[in-house]
């Protein structure tokens, strides 16, 4: 065999580094003391935060048959709320609440009535993809 000056260091140096390596590898993974030592990393995506269910400040109203249209005006007026739209004549109607209570409390309030047949939030509805 062939003694080389410049191969004998090069081999030196690779012995080093990685001596240098698994010293580092073994203080981190094999600490008994710390058993948190060395915590994986995993890429996770960001969550897209979930849209509403329903839409804020929305609700749908069925009122029950035989109801005029004045005590209709009347309830939405008490409870302040506006039409946005008027759905099977008359009957169901899609409202806007006007001030700032939550749409799970303006349905308590609109369902103490009894001309009320149900109140409900104008739900979200999504395609699958």
């Amino acid at each position: 065999m062939i003694y080389s000056p410049a191969l004998s260091h090069r081999m030196t140096q690779f012995v080093t580094i990685m001596m240098c390596v698994s010293a580092l590898w073994f203080s981190t993974s094999c600490d008994a003391r710390n058993q948190n030592a060395t915590t994986t990393h995993t890429f996770k995506p960001p969550m897209k935060s979930p849209a509403p269910r329903f839409v804020r400040h929305e609700v749908l109203i069925k009122f029950k048959d035989g109801i005029s249209q004045e005590r209709i005006a009347s309830i939405l007026k008490e409870n302040g709320i506006d039409v946005i739209a008027e759905i099977q004549r008359g009957r169901l109607y899609h409202v806007r609440i006007l001030d700032d209570r939550s749409v799970e409390s303006a349905i308590a309030q609109l369902t103490s009535y009894q001309e009320v047949e149900y109140a409900e939030p104008n739900y979200r509805y999504e395609t699958q993809k």
